[in-house]
């Protein structure tokens, strides 16, 4: 009997605690259907934390309706995959990724009444890996020199960013549909991009640390010979290992698996 009855007051104590805390939440969250005719869209995000999302899928970013990092989702509606949004995410000044990604988890609960959950299931996934075997890196790829710590606010206020911002040459990372440029981004930030062109959850191998310059230009898939231009860019594996002297392994490994249980379609602001 004492060890069921200590297990339930520490569910009480806990559940007590969680109960008495407010949620982490962003400080702006904008989500609106994209109407517009064109096609052009993809992803940021700014120095400050702030994510901007133009023209995609929900399911762009419903891998982060949960604390645990997943690829793979299962169980949702449609309208995830073929409906487009445009989606800005705003943090208090001075939170970590780990806060930045739990704000994102209650705005899926709070916006879209997310109920979900996640299973261990097992995948055929990638590694990245030095395509070098003397470690040399590609010529796109080089440890960069800028200073992406934040700043004081004081600091931001006295010096906003620009309205335009040249990926190459700053911390901000973007993400397009046959590119990614980045002045100053850690690998790892690279693995779900990497991951979704290849068809699965790529795990980082490289052992390499801190932030890194980075341009990646490949052309599609499936492009017939008549199709291509003569500065066509290579396709995807060949410009990951020429230009970022970077290259995708097959390997098996159990992952998490993200289960939708529930989510409705965002309400807008």
């Amino acid at each position: 009997m004492r060890g069921p009855v200590n297990t339930a007051l520490l569910c009480l104590a806990s559940c007590s605690l969680l109960a008495a805390q407010e949620p982490a939440r962003f400080e702006v969250v904008s989500i609106k259907r994209h109407v517009a005719l064109d096609t052009s869209g993809g992803t940021q995000n700014l120095p400050d934390g702030t994510y901007i999302m133009i023209n995609q899928p929900i399911s762009t970013i419903i891998g982060l309706a949960t604390p645990t990092l997943v690829r793979e989702v299962i169980g949702a509606p449609d309208w995830v995959d073929t409906e487009r949004y445009d989606v800005t995410t705003k943090p208090p000044a001075g939170s970590t990724p780990a806060q930045r990604r739990e704000m994102t988890r209650q705005m899926f609960i709070d916006r879209m009444k997310f109920v979900g959950h996640v299973e261990e299931r097992e995948r055929e996934t990638f590694a990245l890996v030095l395509a070098r075997s003397d470690g040399r890196l590609g010529p796109n790829l080089k440890p960069s020199t800028l200073d992406c710590s934040p700043r004081p606010a004081v600091a931001r206020a006295a010096a906003p960013p620009p309205a335009s911002t040249d990926a190459r040459n700053s911390c901000v990372t973007a993400f397009g549909a046959t590119s990614i440029v980045s002045g100053a981004i850690d690998i790892d930030r690279l693995l779900p991009f990497l991951g979704g062109l290849a068809g699965g959850l790529v795990n980082n191998r490289t052992g390499l640390k801190g932030l890194y310059s980075v341009e990646l230009n490949f052309s599609r898939d499936g492009l017939a010979e008549n199709q291509k231009r003569d500065d066509e860019p290579p396709q995807f594996m060949t410009a990951l290992q020429e230009q970022l002297g970077l290259k995708l392994q097959r390997e098996r490994t159990m992952v998490p698996v993200l289960v939708v249980d529930s989510i409705d379609r965002p309400s807008e602001n």
